[in-house]
């Protein structure tokens, strides 16, 4: 669907830009014009930057106020719109893991990622990341970090969304950078584990399906240790505590840029966030800025494989610092694992 809107967009675009060109020559020559009211209504659904900008190239209709202004007018309000949707339209990422490691008994076994929500609430109550989320009959959930947001620490929108789902499968989750930052993390994590929430903070549970068992872990973001934010020492030496090399492993982790330290203790899959999608998703160029990566991060969303270890990052669900998302919508991630037999 967006594939679609995103064409839609921008061949109108190319049309209000065209239909400027068009009409100013068609003006010069004394010819037929295109209607005044033709060329509002392609502003009017959608072709409206194209216009404005046909309109100051050209030098066409600049003097008429109901381009003059009108049209700017029409930017804004589409912007509006466009911001509103780009930051509360969930999309959907699915994707299949394959590996001879992953038991037969697990073959199938499908995963809902949840990261990076910000205390966002999305509209009537997350009605539709509720609904997305059951929709997919999920075997177990994981949120990787960023629940809440220091800067508007709210427990009670954090667990609106817990308390929805907490019926649907186990919830595994890990705490991010804004868990530890605020400082009262005791208060959240006290009310996840009352809600029957599986809160991994440096340790693992093995999962069972008859005789067959995968390990799901969990380490805390490296902002909960005494160092600091972008001191990674520490999460080495969880993950080569935790780490259970006779069984499928799969650990839960807040950090991308952690890869290679993932990679080198052979862990076989891992969820992280984040990067927020590098928070701008350039054509060609990809996502623009991520913590603790800086500019054009290298992890920023989907599956990066090195040997025998995949990492998955979310794009998540809401924003922190930089309040909007622009070509980066909130993303649920849906991930089933392949039994390679």
């Amino acid at each position: 669907m967006i594939k679609y809107l995103n064409f839609y967009f921008v061949l109108l675009n190319i049309t209000g830009f065209l239909s400027m060109y068009i009409d100013k020559e068609k003006a010069r020559t004394g010819k037929w014009r295109i209607k005044e009211s033709t060329l509002l209504i392609i502003a009017v659904i959608g072709g409206s930057i194209g216009s404005y900008l046909g309109m100051k190239i050209f030098g066409h209709k600049t003097k008429h106020a109901k381009f003059k202004y009108g049209i700017p007018f029409i930017i804004i309000i589409q912007l509006i719109i466009y911001l509103y949707f780009s930051n509360n339209y969930i999309s959907i990422s699915k994707y299949s893991i394959k590996s001879r490691k992953i038991p037969a008994k697990f073959d199938g076994y499908k995963i809902v990622q949840i990261s990076d929500l910000h205390n966002k609430v999305f509209p009537f109550n997350n009605n539709n990341l509720v609904k997305a989320i059951i929709s997919e009959n999920p075997d177990a959930v994981f949120i990787t970090g960023d629940l809440i947001d220091s800067r508007k620490y709210d427990e009670d929108k954090a667990m609106l969304l817990i308390d929805e789902i907490k019926a649907i499968a186990p919830i595994y989750y890990v705490p991010g950078n804004n868990e530890a930052c605020f400082g009262k993390f005791s208060s959240l994590e006290k009310k996840l584990i009352g809600s029957g929430v599986i809160v991994l903070r440096n340790n693992s549970v093995p999962v069972k399906r008859g005789e067959d068992k995968i390990i799901i872990s969990g380490i805390d973001d490296p902002t909960f240790n005494r160092s600091g934010y972008g001191d990674f020492t520490t999460a080495k030496e969880e993950i080569e505590k935790i780490k259970k090399e006779d069984s499928y492993n799969i650990l839960l982790s807040h950090r991308p840029e952690l890869f290679q330290l993932y990679a080198d203790e052979k862990i076989d899959l891992v969820f992280t966030g984040h990067a927020h999608g590098g928070q701008i998703i350039l054509p060609i160029l990809g996502g623009l800025i991520a913590p603790n990566q800086g500019f054009f991060p290298k992890y920023y969303k989907g599956i990066y494989s090195d040997t025998n270890t995949s990492m998955v990052v979310s794009r998540g669900l809401g924003n922190s610092i930089a309040p909007i998302r622009l070509f980066n919508l909130p993303e649920l991630v849906i991930v089933k694992l392949e039994s390679g037999k």
